[in-house]
């Protein structure tokens, strides 16, 4: 059975925050893992936006278009009143995550000046 060279590990140093340290030793062909592979934009954060929009665009819309929305019903509970009930609602739950989105990305901004 052969074994490789011990270089062959691939163990790398890492500074506090988990980036990885390139050393003048290190070959500059080397992958770099800590960049480059992930993406640029958080998935979570774009989905939190879009919900976000989606929250304040369709509570707004239900306000807009209350004429078009009343009518009868033929009985229980039309769908209208729920929608009604709930659309200040959703206003204001996307205005909470629109400005907690703003803290985060000036939060983020801030992190990468200093």
């Amino acid at each position: 059975m052969e074994q490789g060279p011990a270089g062959a590990i691939g163990f790398r140093e890492v500074d506090r925050d988990g980036n990885p340290v390139r050393g003048e030793a290190t070959d500059t062909s080397e992958e770099d893992y800590g960049r480059g592979r992930s993406l640029a934009i958080n998935p979570f954060i774009a989905a939190l936006w879009i919900l976000t929009i989606a929250l304040i665009g369709g509570g707004a819309w239900v306000f807009l278009n209350a004429n078009a929305m009343v009518g009868p019903s033929a009985g229980g509970m039309p769908t209208s009143f729920l929608v009604f009930t709930f659309a200040p609602y959703a206003i204001f739950a996307g205005l909470a995550a629109l400005i907690c989105l703003l803290f985060w990305h000036a939060l983020q901004w801030q992190r990468r000046r200093h």
